[in-house]
């Protein structure tokens, strides 16, 4: 799938929940991953699936046919802690569906906790390494309430800032020592 399948599914799945679901609530879903990228607009790759990190209950049912799923959730420590307040607002839905993505530096900081090769190749997208708010990146990565208070344990959180101190050595700003 690429923006355009994803924008499409995302809007059926709005539009179904409307015409589905009797209730006057509006419903969240948080994309990460690679569509979440996709949906940022800073990849281009195509992807397999929509991966949800939250979806209301209400609206789970519905997920798997339009592609998207919630396999993702059980990786929510991979996630800073606080990754709810840098959420983005995603241009599609609002009849029954808020869709947002978690922020490029939010996901970043999962995918550095991923020994997956397609999230390392998304993170050294030019594109991604260009956008890149290296400022709150190292925030969510040092700050103690952040990438420190989700992780499972302390080794998980120092193979994580093995991981992010090699990122920014190899595509953070030059100017960047205090790791």
């Amino acid at each position: 799938m690429d923006q355009k399948d994803i924008l499409r599914r995302l809007e059926r799945l709005d539009m179904e929940a409307f015409a589905t679901i009797d209730t006057q609530h509006m419903y969240k879903m948080i994309i990460v991953g690679g569509s979440g990228l996709v949906l940022l607009g800073v990849i281009s790759r195509a992807t397999q699936d929509i991966d949800a990190l939250e979806a209301s209950p209400e609206i789970r049912h519905l997920l798997a046919k339009y592609d998207a799923n919630l396999r993702v959730s059980t990786f929510i420590n991979n996630f800073p802690y606080n990754f709810e307040d840098r959420l983005v607002l995603l241009p599609v839905g609002g009849k029954k569906i808020i869709f947002y993505s978690c922020s490029l530096e939010d996901i970043v900081v999962a995918k550095l906790y991923s020994n997956r090769e397609t999230d390392r190749q998304d993170l050294i997208s030019e594109n991604v390494v260009k956008n890149i708010d290296w400022d709150r990146l190292r925030r969510l990565a040092l700050d103690e309430d952040e990438a420190k208070a989700s992780a499972l344990n302390e080794q998980r959180y120092r193979d994580f800032l093995y991981e992010y101190g090699e990122y920014v050595r190899r595509y953070g700003p030059d100017e960047r020592t205090d790791i």
